[in-house]
């Protein structure tokens, strides 16, 4: 391997450590303080919530209405929450005064924040919280950090001028959701390249994006198949 490429990876190992180690944490640090603000004790009483479960309902069911709270029902296009996601977050209830696909017929798994990954927990944080726009902000560039200089980067490459800028950026967008994570970044940005955890990033972030990039080439003869790939890698990006 030659050096140019080798200081391109270590370049990825550090942006894709800094996802992993301090993103992932802070979106999930995020998550807990608000919904301790509203006074749930733990996550699964947050998913429980009936104004959240009703969020998280239609941000997976397309054109459902609900028995109650229907001045708040909405619908879309593409719900971006996939089924394994809501099958990891709620399961199926039984409720007799109710005869419809409803949230009310749904009730959380004893889940916990670290159970979720970036996109799912940027999700929740971006469709169901109410957070200050600048959070949201942030929230968002991050993901799409995470999506498009990793997920999609089959390479596990980035060169130094992009570096250069998203470290910039990416350190920015950390610190002003939560400032004490300066140390951190430091420390990861220092650091040499670790081959085996470099692997491991490498094949978290990309298996699943390749997975469907295969999928989607082989069902391309059938249109509304290939559609519904589409649909899952836009909802995951």
């Amino acid at each position: 391997m030659d050096s140019s490429k080798a200081e391109d990876q270590t370049r990825y190992f550090i942006f894709g450590s800094a996802i992993f180690e301090v993103v992932v944490p802070v979106f999930r640090d995020r998550l807990e303080n608000y919904y301790r603000g509203l006074g749930c004790p733990n996550f699964q009483a947050f998913l429980n919530h009936q104004p959240i479960t009703h969020i998280m309902f239609h941000l997976r069911f397309k054109d459902k209405h609900c028995c109650f709270d229907r001045t708040n029902c909405f619908s879309q296009q593409f719900p971006p929450l996939i089924s394994y996601q809501w099958n990891l977050l709620y399961t199926n209830a039984t409720n007799p005064k109710c005869n419809r696909s409803c949230h009310c017929k749904y009730t959380a798994n004893p889940v916990g924040l670290l159970d979720l990954d970036l996109t799912l927990a940027s999700l929740i944080l971006i469709r169901a919280c109410s957070l200050p726009q600048t959070d949201l902000t942030n929230i968002q560039n991050l993901r799409e950090f995470k999506n498009t200089y990793l997920s999609h980067n089959k390479e596990g490459c980035i060169s130094k001028d992009d570096f250069d800028t998203l470290w910039v950026d990416l350190t920015t967008y950390i610190l002003q959701l939560d400032p004490s994570k300066q140390d951190d970044l430091i420390r990861i940005q220092n650091r040499p390249l670790d081959a085996r955890l470099y692997r491991k990033y490498h094949i978290d972030l990309i298996d699943v994006h390749n997975l469907l990039q295969e999928i989607q080439q082989k069902v391309e003869p059938i249109p509304n198949m290939a559609q519904n790939i589409t649909e899952i890698k836009v909802m995951m990006a």
